[in-house]
């Protein structure tokens, strides 16, 4: 099966990397070719256009930033993919955008696919995410070997826009914790606890989560290399509460994570990973926690 990838920022490049290594042939395609240039260079096929690519391919996989960008590639790729191909999304979207997407394929005897995945760069670089997939079941399981490239751990839906929503469940789940783990180390510094003393508790607890010791360690040693930026959880919080709104369910925590977001991009943490949001915090406070 020819195989294609468009979008190789953070997440993209270890996923097309590794479908590369699987397929050993992969087409790819980059709004800026230079991020595609080490797969190139690992015997990857450059295309210039959504357009190109689809034409040679009957898989596309799709990691873009917005809907915005999954609406201008879909169209190219929907007109140019052969009969019966197949476009999987992974990208963190709307739940109308993939209903919508999934419908439009299918009127032209093609089908599309939502798989969001959970997980950062490492977990895509060993091929360790979670994935969850949604539409036609028939395509789903034509191409499980490949989405296995990802991950082994796998949920499907009936429909694309289930995917898309547990996804946006999933996000709010980083947005609260990450709320709840600054809140909690900041009173841990103002108190002379210490915010080591807690993550260690919170080690031997019921309570522990991966996401507290590696975020966690992470505020206390100043690192924010961006795994997750800043400004795409904002976006992802904010698909949440429209849809919340949308269905009358509950959205306080997104809400007061959406503020806090917004804070840190007018801070210009944009491009820096989301726990840098520990820095709105400590501004407000006047006090870095340690």
């Amino acid at each position: 099966m020819k195989i294609g990838f468009i979008g190789t920022g953070i997440m993209g490049f270890p996923m097309a990397k590794r479908l590369l290594e699987m397929n050993g042939d992969l087409s790819v395609y980059n709004r800026t070719p230079g991020k595609a240039k080490p797969l190139i260079e690992m015997g990857a096929s450059l295309f210039d256009s959504p357009a190109a690519l689809a034409k040679e391919c009957q898989l596309v996989f799709s990691m873009v930033s917005n809907d915005s960008a999954l609406s201008i590639i879909s169209e190219e790729i929907r007109k140019n993919l052969p009969t019966e191909g197949i476009h999987v999304d992974c990208s963190t979207v709307s739940g109308q955008l993939t209903s919508q997407l999934e419908a439009e394929y299918a009127k032209r005897n093609r089908a599309f696919l939502h798989s969001p995945v959970l997980g950062s760069f490492p977990q895509a670089e060993s091929g360790t995410l979670l994935l969850f997939v949604g539409g036609n079941k028939t395509a789903s399981e034509k191409i499980t070997p490949v989405l296995k490239a990802f991950g082994q751990t796998i949920w499907y839906f009936e429909k694309a826009e289930r995917a898309t929503y547990t996804k946006l469940i999933m996000n709010s789940f980083i947005a609260g914790m990450a709320m709840t783990l600054i809140q909690g180390l900041m009173l841990a510094t103002k108190t002379g606890v210490g915010a080591k003393t807690i993550l260690d508790i919170l080690k031997h607890s019921a309570m522990n989560a991966q996401m507290f010791q590696t975020k966690g360690m992470s505020i206390v040693e100043r690192n924010f290399t961006p795994r997750f930026f800043v400004e795409n959880l904002l976006k992802d919080v904010n698909l949440m509460i429209i849809e919340a709104e949308r269905l009358q369910s509950p959205a306080y925590i997104a809400k007061s994570a959406k503020t806090i977001l917004e804070n840190a991009v007018a801070m210009g943490l944009a491009k820096e990973d989301y726990i840098a949001i520990v820095k709105v915090i400590e501004q407000e406070s006047g006090t870095i926690i340690t």
